[in-house]
Order: structure tokens, then sequence, then C-alpha cells
């Protein structure tokens, strides 16, 4: 099967879209399928491009999130699509890229499926702080979402919580598939050690947080939440690990908090390689998000065998289970955090195996092969 992924997203991006894309990419090339990315980037990385079926489009950055861009000829994939054959197109974004998915189905006759993987109605503060102005953009985005998407043949919500809130909001066809997680790379015999003393973490508890630093994100409920943890437990130290737009906020919130000195921000793209013995060399993995379609982090750090202390909402309330794989708390109480947390780090071990178990679920050969029979049903 020749499969065709649009996305306005990709490497050198590193971020849940792209995870996605990669995972899957992977796997369905380890059973013979041809999967080929159509994606939005820069001159720089269309130049230094090597993978033959990687095809960028030139675009120009979204302003209100730079390393978002948006392709300026994307319809001009048409041809190339014609020209591989493919059999099914799936979209990733709903920008120019998505719009240019959408077209090539069409002219092509080609199956879509469309993945709704971001909470774009909630990411509304980029637009304005205006609260008429982001109401207004809320609404426009979930009709544009209910149009799109129903122009799909089928379409992919990520977790059962967001294909009820699709269908809610008018979107047809929806059907829950995950993006799987590699449960041999990240395991439970993964050693965090020799990183625990390269950051000078070897006599400490170890809250970890990683992912991309945007306001969405709901960090300052887990900063506020430190003083409450210290004097619960002094030896707890904060690993926060990402890059984003709102990296200065947070550390602003930290040195107002005079926090400094208990939380090591690495600003930085940590490589693939690397991941796993971060999660390793935390003792609980804390999530206050309220912006979770799926939550892959929270998969990768059960696989392992790390527990999750993450927000009631969403996705999140889906996958972790209170007092078996980790434990939620309202995610604008920094009082219930800082609870939860102090009761797992306490009680670390009797969650280990149950995170594994639930990620085990999560397998991307598993998640992969539920894809397969819907690019086979839509095929036929």
């Amino acid at each position: 099967m020749k499969i065709a992924f649009y996305t306005e997203t990709y490497l050198p991006n590193k971020d849940g879209v792209v995870t996605s894309i990669l995972s899957f990419r992977n796997v369905l090339e380890n059973m013979g399928h041809e999967v080929y990315i159509f994606c939005a980037g820069d001159r720089k990385a269309k130049s230094e491009n090597k993978d033959p079926r990687v095809f960028y489009h030139i675009a120009a950055p979204f302003r209100p999130y730079p390393t978002y861009k948006i392709a300026l000829f994307p319809f001009l994939s048409n041809r190339k699509i014609k020209s591989l054959g493919v059999d099914v197109i799936h979209s990733h974004g709903m920008a120019s890229m998505g719009m240019a998915a959408l077209e090539a189905a069409k002219s092509q006759k080609r199956p879509l499926v469309g993945t709704f993987h971001t909470l774009i109605p909630e990411a509304t503060h980029y637009l304005s702080k205006r609260a008429a102005i982001k109401k207004m953009a809320e609404r426009f985005a979930w009709r544009y979402i209910k149009w799109y998407y129903n122009m799909c043949d089928a379409t992919i919500a990520p977790s059962l919580v967001i294909k009820e809130m699709l269908e809610d909001h008018g979107v047809r066809n929806a059907r829950v598939i995950p993006t799987g997680i590699n449960i041999e790379r990240f395991n439970p015999k993964v050693s965090g050690e020799s990183l625990r003393r390269k950051l000078g973490l070897e006599d400490n508890k170890v809250v970890l947080n990683l992912g991309r630093l945007v306001l969405e994100k709901n960090l300052d409920v887990l900063i506020n939440s430190a003083l409450l943890v210290l004097e619960e437990i002094p030896e707890c130290k904060f690993l926060i690990i990402g890059q984003g737009p709102a990296a200065g906020y947070y550390k602003r919130l930290i040195k107002k908090n005079g926090l400094e000195k208990w939380f090591l921000f690495i600003n930085a793209i940590i490589s693939s390689d690397k991941i796993p013995l971060f999660y390793a060399a935390s003792d609980v993995f804390v999530i206050p998000s309220k912006f979770e379609t799926q939550g892959l982090v929270v998969l990768e750090a059960m696989a392992c065998g790390k527990p999750v202390v993450g927000a009631d909402y969403l996705a999140l309330k889906e996958i972790i289970k209170e007092n078996y794989n980790g434990a939620k708390f309202d995610p604008d109480s920094p009082e219930e955090c800082a609870e939860k947390i102090i009761m797992v780090l306490r009680n670390k071990n009797k969650f280990k195996s149950n995170a594994r178990k639930t990620a085990e679920e999560f397998s991307i050969e598993r998640c992969a092969n539920k894809l397969v029979k819907l690019y086979e049903e839509l095929i036929i």
C-alpha cells in the first residue's frame, strides 16, 4: 500500500504530531508499505533533505508560533501524488497542507483520512488576548473543524474524549486510533543513574516534565505546587525539559517564587536516543496540561515504569487511573497537584508494573494494525 502523509509540521520540528508521523511511518514501512511525507518547511530544510520519500513545500512562519509554518504552494503535490500511484491520503493538519491533501484526494479520487491532533480552539490566545476576539476565534475554529473533517472519509481521534468532543461539534465518521509508542525503546530496564549523577541529582527525588513550553501546558500549576511539595519532601528537585514561546514566562515565575535552587530547566530539544534516559532518571512524571488530545509523553513515562501525576482533564483522565498507574488532580489547583505528587513519591514502587501494563496496551504495532485496517476499508 502507498500512503501519503500531509502535515504542517515536520522535522526539524519536534512535537507530538511529528512524533506520531515518525512512529507510524517507521512501523508501516516495516510492514512493507510505502509512506510519503508532504510537509511545510523552510528553504534550509528543503535543501538539506536527503530522504527521497519526503517532499518539503516552501512555507512562511506562522507569526504567533514561528515553529509552525504555512506552505505557500502546497497544491504542487498533486502531480507527485499521481506519479507515485498513492492509494490513500492521510492529513495530519488543517492549514495549507491540509487543504492540499483535500485537493489531492479529490482530484486523484483517493480516500482521505484526517487525524485531529491539536485542540486548536483552545489555543486562540496566540491570536489575541482580548476575550471577545478569542471567543469569536474559537467559534470559527470549530466551524472550520466541522467542515474540514466532514470532507474526510474518516476522522481519527487519538482518544475517546476527543472523539466525543468532535461528535458534539458535528464531525461525522470519527473513530479512535491512538498513536502508539515503542515499548522496547521505552522500558523499565533503561537506567537513569548515570544521568542523575551528571545532573547532580543522585540524592534527590526527581519530578519530571518534558514537552513544549507553551501556556496551554499549564505549567504554572506545577511551579506553584513546588513549595508545598518541598515542605514535605525537601530533597525533591523539579526537572523541566523543552522549548517553546512560554519558556521565558515559566522561568520568570520560578524566579518570582524563589525556586531557582529546586528547578533544573533544560531549555533544549533532547535527541530521541536520550529521551528514555530522562524518564528513567525521574521518580514521577507530572503533567498539568489542559491541552492533551492523547498525551504521548504520559505513555512513554509509563512504559519506563514511572507513575504519572496528571490533570484530570481531556485525554489524560482516560490514561491515568487513580492509585493504579498514578494520580489525577484538578488542573486549576496547585494544592491538589502537590498532594498527589507527595502521595505518589511516597508510594512510587506500587505503581511501576501497572504503569508498564498501561503502556503496553498502546504499542505502536497494535495501533498501526488498526490504522492499516482503516485504510483497507476505505480503499476497497
